[in-house]
């Protein structure tokens, strides 16, 4: 029996999912497991290292403001569309499972129209048009968030424990992870995730002031791949362009604050963790609906955006009752398990 996960372009829809996918595996050892995602995403690199197979199918993703790609785009679809057609024949799924993105659009779509069952996992606040698209053809619509009315028209959603990674997972103590990057254990650091989609924006931010950032703490920048070639060095500043999971766990745990992007991926692992952070949202994005539901400090982008980020790193960093009081708040603002509640309810559907 073959399961498909799609969705790709970011880690923030992936890493749910392999959670979920390996919950799913433990509990029926001989499932076939695949992938359709993007073709140049980092989510083919992640899945090659657990083995699982994985399809490409065409970028076909619509503008959300005016643009020449609304031009090209339904040829883009239809390529997409042919592509999931052809992988649905080749491996004949029993199951089709999403967490969002465009690239689960066709492959769903393809789906139903086999009588194939399907479900998706809404990640954000906010209903992307992904999962918009695909609802009424989903048998199982689970959600991070619970919501007063229902997100979807005319379809049901219940509010299922969102997957992480490392829920149950062994953290290595402060000490061992600072030494794994070089960093004194005995001073601050915080770990900035500037890597994904509109992180050109943080990264330049961080890099304007690493100076007075360095003069109160060390850094762990994760800039994201290809995005790291501007960072000079420098004592106390470690950066990298792309964390496996287990180095992603050290950094983790080697950071008293975490600076990131606001997409569910990343407060996902904050939650678990318990780590206090500062959210950059993404402007006139579900990320800015993510963050006024949550227990986090939020840095907006705009004028004096740098000055802004260094003035709350040293207000976090010198105040350490703020810390853990917000420690507190973050574990409880969300319900997260390590995938078993989703591998449990998709297991049903087949």
């Amino acid at each position: 029996m073959t399961i498909l996960f799609t969705g790709g372009g970011t880690l923030g829809q992936v890493t749910p999912l392999l959670a979920v996918l390996r919950q799913m595996l433990k509990r029926r050892p001989g499932l076939v497991m695949v992938w359709a995602g993007t073709p140049h995403g980092p989510e083919r690199a992640v899945l090659a290292k657990e083995g699982i197979p994985f399809y490409a199918i065409p970028v076909a993703k619509l503008p959300r403001y005016p643009s020449w790609r609304w031009l090209t785009w339904p040829i883009s679809l239809l390529r997409a569309r042919v592509t999931a057609e052809r992988i649905m024949r080749r491996i004949q799924p029993a199951l089709v499972v999403s967490a969002g993105g465009f690239t689960s659009v066709p492959v769903i779509k393809a789906a139903r129209r086999r009588n194939i069952p399907c479900a998706i996992h809404q990640l954000d606040v906010e209903p992307g048009l992904a999962n918009r698209a695909v609802a009424s053809d989903c048998q199982s619509i689970t959600s991070t968030f619970k919501y007063d009315f229902e997100p979807f028209e005319g379809v049901k959603t219940a509010q299922t424990p969102t997957p992480c990674r490392f829920a149950g997972a062994t953290v290595p103590n402060k000490s061992e992870a600072a030494f794994f990057f070089g960093l004194d254990a005995g001073r601050p650091i915080i770990l900035v995730v500037g890597g994904g989609t509109g992180a050109d924006y943080l990264n330049q931010a961080v890099w304007k002031i690493k100076s007075e950032l360095l003069a109160v703490t060390q850094v762990i920048h994760l800039t994201g791949r290809d995005k790291g070639r501007e960072a000079s060095s420098a004592a106390g500043y470690e950066t990298r362009e792309f964390f496996d999971e287990k180095n992603m766990l050290q950094a983790y745990a080697a950071a008293d604050l975490v600076i990131s992007r606001a997409g569910l991926g990343a407060i996902t692992d904050l939650i678990c963790l318990k780590k206090p952070a500062i959210l950059v949202p993404i402007p006139k994005t579900h990320q800015v609906a993510n963050v006024r539901r949550l227990p986090f400090a939020v840095v907006e982008q705009g004028a004096n955006f740098d000055e802004q980020l260094l003035r709350w790193v040293k207000l976090f960093l010198e105040n350490n009752e703020m810390r853990e009081r917000l420690q507190t708040q973050i574990s409880a603002a969300l319900p997260i398990d390590d995938g078993s509640a989703l591998a449990e309810r998709w297991l049903k559907l087949v």
